[in-house]
């Protein structure tokens, strides 16, 4: 697509440059193409590595994947702390076609998917019998995050989440920009980049099934293995509304790691421990954070956002081991706050540092229970669905009484305990786009100037950036934009 063919080239120069001295200056990456920058399967790891390392931007999980969603909806409360010029609009819900994040959203994702298709497209050409199984590693992971990456476009800039939607959904892109800079391709429909999307995952998870080392530690599971691609078929798959699967992947994820315990839990937050978590975004000092636009406890302390007081009012304070991990009353690294404000702190910092950079959880087993509570609740199985609810519940609050939730009331539990457990990592909004489409957010109070959101208010779906409208006429806007 035409407005990628800078960014996407300046992509290849990165994967190849940052992880890898492969590029010399009398040769350099940005005037050759891809058959003569990469020489062994040795770059193709190194290009990977870019491209994990991409998605800290803020663009990607620095930001838009994961606090972003939470921002928009109504688990924040937005503070007088906030500064105009950041992330307002977004809040506000009054986005247009050349709005800044909309705009870097679209190209920042894309971009990274052409990091991937360099490792896709040419890793085959330097595979042997005896280096097999290393390929099926470095091209595993490619895949899957070629796949999430279009799951992750087609949640903002698609209406429908349907599995088998005709409606549009985003470009599909398998090519590497530089072998056709002047594609310009139009928007596939929902259906065909849910095609991709599962193609590319389930090749992921069969060439994930065959490596020839384990891709993450027992500690830090930052890099995408066969479990990290099975929860990723769980999210998905939700979506997409295809419940049996749905359960069936997370399932696995849920025998293969265990809830954390009430005592391991606090600890995920400050990367102390690796339990319970399928996939994370590694973050390290100077890299940025998953939340520094929430509340950056570095230098100035700005909390530009407190939990909302719906929020607060979720959870048990007492008993609920999330209460504590997640935020705290009045909290500050300078000066104290007002007790009624309650600042979100799960990404404070690693150990005890306070700093804002802490990894990101992109997929957990507790989303797993949840996942395979709402399917379950979906397919008739209410108790299946209330077991599911209540082994969550009772591992993160101590002396939890099983719930007998049925019918409206176990679909208001799930989704509530969704809230609870999910909170700042990314999936209110979308949660509430496919389900009831509706915010009314409470205690809204300025700066906050929108307070309520409509199921047929176009707000919903972010719109294609104006850049590529101008560059590319094959693809078509967003209705109410």
């Amino acid at each position: 697509m035409k407005l990628l063919k800078y960014a996407l080239a300046s992509s290849a120069i990165f994967v190849a440059t940052s992880c890898a001295n492969i590029v010399n200056e009398v040769n350099p990456t940005h005037i050759l193409d891809t058959s003569n920058a990469f020489k062994t399967i040795e770059n193709y790891e190194a290009a990977l590595n870019g491209a994990y390392a991409q998605l800290r931007s803020v663009n990607a999980y620095g930001r838009n994947q994961s606090s972003i969603p939470d921002m928009m909806s109504d688990n924040l409360k937005e503070s007088p702390e906030n500064l105009p010029q950041g992330t307002r609009g977004m809040v506000d819900w009054v986005y247009a076609a050349d709005n800044g994040e909309v705009a870097n959203g679209w190209l920042g994702l894309y971009t990274i998917i052409n990091s991937t298709n360099v490792v896709i497209n040419g890793i085959d050409a330097f595979t042997t019998p005896a280096n097999q199984r290393t390929a099926n590693r470095i091209k595993g992971q490619a895949l899957a995050l070629r796949g999430w990456l279009h799951f992750d476009l087609l949640k903002w800039y698609a209406n429908n989440y349907d599995r088998n939607s005709n409606d549009p959904g985003v470009p599909v892109m398998t090519t590497v920009s530089s072998t056709n800079p002047n594609a310009r391709p139009a928007r596939a429909s929902v259906k065909e980049v849910y095609d991709r999307i599962f193609n590319d995952l389930n090749e992921a998870l069969r060439l994930l099934s065959d490596v020839d080392r384990a891709i993450n530690t027992a500690s830090r599971r930052v890099n995408i293995d066969a479990i990290a691609v099975n929860a990723m078929l769980a999210r998905v798959s939700l979506y997409a509304g295809l419940n049996a699967d749905a359960i069936r992947f997370a399932t696995t994820v849920i025998n293969a790691l265990p809830l954390a315990t009430r005592a391991q839990f606090p600890a995920i937050w400050r990367d102390e421990t690796a339990a319970e978590v399928a996939w994370a975004i590694r973050f390290n000092p100077g890299e940025g954070g998953p939340a520094l636009e929430v509340y950056s406890p570095a230098g100035n302390d700005r909390a530009s956002f407190d939990a909302s007081p719906d929020m607060v009012a979720l959870y048990d304070r007492v008993n609920d081991i999330r209460f504590n991990s997640y935020m705290a009353a009045g909290f500050s690294t300078r000066a104290p706050r007002p007790a009624t404000r309650f600042i979100p702190i799960k990404y404070l910092g690693k150990g005890n540092n306070r700093d804002g950079v802490t990894d990101f959880k992109v997929l957990r087993t507790g989303e797993m229970y949840l996942i395979r509570a709402e399917a379950r609740q979906r397919s008739g199985d209410a108790a299946g669905a209330l077991q599911d609810l209540n082994t969550l519940r009772a591992a993160r609050i101590q002396g939890f009484v099983p719930g007998t939730e049925t019918g409206a009331a176990l679909v208001q539990a799930i989704a509530d305990e969704r809230r609870r457990e999910l909170f700042l990592e990314g999936h209110r909004w979308f949660d509430l786009k496919r389900t009831t489409r509706t915010i009314n957010r409470q205690n809204c109070t300025p700066p906050a100037t929108q307070c309520s959101l409509a199921p047929n208010s176009p707000r919903w779906t972010w719109p294609i950036p104006t850049p590529e409208l101008n560059a590319n006429p094959n693809i078509t806007q967003n209705p109410g934009y």
